[in-house]
């Protein structure tokens, strides 16, 4: 009996040829420069290539619209010691759900797609993103865990054009 094809043969098929490719044998487990990117999950961003950075520059954390929260700032504060990140950028970026949508139109849509409730479901909204942007800077530049000297940065990545903007 032949089994059923599975999503992951396609990835196991991709991951053979990356494989017969692979260059980065040896790459230490800090950024090479020391660069901590926060982004969105959206996967027209793709970090490294934005930046012309390959395997090993660049630690890469990444949450529906970039957003800085508990978690994550923990996780800041933990790569700008222990793996030397003193360079932080959180980059939302254009035509992002987590900014374009209400949290109504969240709940209505995954429920109208899934037939289950989420009335009570609290997904973390953008209203203003460039307020947030400039909010989640200053709570992290604010932290006093942060490895001294860390630098904090704000950019918005524009998802039609590949721009960078720097906005804080």
């Amino acid at each position: 009996m032949s089994r059923m094809p599975s999503f992951t043969d396609s990835l196991d098929a991709s991951n053979a040829a990356y494989v017969e490719s692979f260059t980065a044998e040896g790459v230490p487990g800090r950024a090479g420069t020391h660069l901590l990117l926060l982004t969105c999950m959206d996967s027209r961003i793709v970090p490294h290539a934005i930046f012309g950075l390959k395997e090993g520059d660049m630690k890469v954390l990444r949450n529906a619209g970039g957003q800085m929260n508990s978690e994550v700032e923990r996780d800041i504060v933990l790569a700008s010691h222990l793996l030397d990140c003193h360079n932080i950028v959180i980059m939302p970026h254009t035509k992002c759900a987590m900014a374009s949508l209400s949290l109504t139109e969240v709940r209505t849509k995954l429920t109208d797609l899934s037939g289950m409730d989420f009335s009570s479901f609290e997904p973390r909204m953008i209203d203003d993103w460039e307020g947030k942007l400039r909010a989640d800077v200053a709570s992290l530049k604010a932290n006093a865990l942060l490895k001294e000297g860390v630098q904090v940065r704000g950019a918005r990545y524009d998802v039609d054009t590949g721009t960078v903007t720097w906005v804080c």
